[in-house]
């Protein structure tokens, strides 16, 4: 009867150092993981910095002044059409003629939105609203004009445009999701 205790009792020891490592390993999985998942919140958001800091590197303050000053002139509100520019100095330019030598973008236009372009497929696996609030209005406003000149690209030729095209296709699946997303506005008073 002594050896049935006995053997109970070691029986016993064992199954629960069984369970007692069962827990502590399901501890240690669960530690882990939240930890790799809190890793890549962080290396996401590192990257996310650094492209933006990128950014910043790369758009100057005199091409975001030329943006404002295309975003005020292509205004419909103050009676220009939808791919025009009126200045305030009485001049019209167009879309169509933003990047030819000498348009009114002075190639800073066309300079943003080769960068954009070309962070748009990693954009993805960043932080997106973060780049959305430094550059969302901008990044909205120049596919609105990339997006006109495809379509009349379109119109001209049989054949599928690449105008632009990682930056046009991140900007057609992200606008509407990104449109309740905070972001910094140039507004247009007069």
């Amino acid at each position: 009867m002594k050896e049935g205790l006995v053997f109970s009792g070691i029986f016993n020891m064992a199954e629960l150092r069984n369970w007692l490592l069962l827990i502590i390993a399901i501890i240690g999985a669960f530690i882990t993981i939240r930890t790799y998942i809190n890793a890549t919140k962080q290396r996401r958001i590192d990257n996310t910095y650094k492209t933006l800091d990128f950014i910043r590197r790369h758009i100057t303050e005199n091409q975001i002044a030329t943006f404002i000053e295309l975003f005020q002139a292509n205004n419909e509100l103050s009676g220009v059409k939808y791919n025009e520019f009126k200045f305030s100095d009485g001049r019209i330019d167009t879309i169509e003629t933003m990047f030819s030598e000498g348009g009114c973008g002075n190639g800073d236009i066309h300079n943003m939105i080769e960068l954009f372009n070309l962070i748009s497929p990693t954009l993805i696996k960043l932080e997106e609203k973060i780049i959305w609030y430094e550059y969302g209005q901008i990044m909205e406003v120049i596919y609105k004009w990339t997006s006109y000149l495809e379509e009349e690209l379109k119109k001209t030729q049989d054949y599928q445009v690449d105008f632009y095209l990682d930056f046009n296709n991140y900007m057609k699946k992200k606008t509407a999701k990104m449109f309740s997303v905070r972001t910094k506005y140039y507004t247009y008073c007069e």
